[in-house]
């Protein structure tokens, strides 16, 4: 695997972390409403997943259809199908 290829799985794996820690934030909120830590904690994740996201759309394409797009054409489709990769990724989930 070239260095690209493990600098863009390593940003992966950070959003799916990122993501699965966004979510179990919110469940939290959602029992814990008024506990301003754990909205301070949801916000600071809520930031660094944003610039993960943006990373991982520089160097493999949109995270979710609602980035899609372009000036030129449609880029949803531009990086490849997870199974196309899934032997070379080596992302623990």
């Amino acid at each position: 695997m070239n260095t690209d290829n493990n600098h863009a799985a390593r940003v992966k794996r950070e959003l799916a972390q990122l993501s699965f820690a966004m979510d179990e934030l919110r469940l939290f909120l959602d029992t814990h409403p008024n506990d301003r830590a754990a909205l301070a904690a949801s916000n600071e994740v809520r930031a660094k997943r944003e610039a993960v996201a943006r990373q991982y759309e520089r160097l493999v394409g949109p995270v979710n259809f609602y980035e899609a797009g372009g000036d030129c054409s449609w880029d949803w489709l531009r990086a490849p199908w997870p199974w196309e990769t899934e032997d070379t990724d080596n992302v623990e989930l």
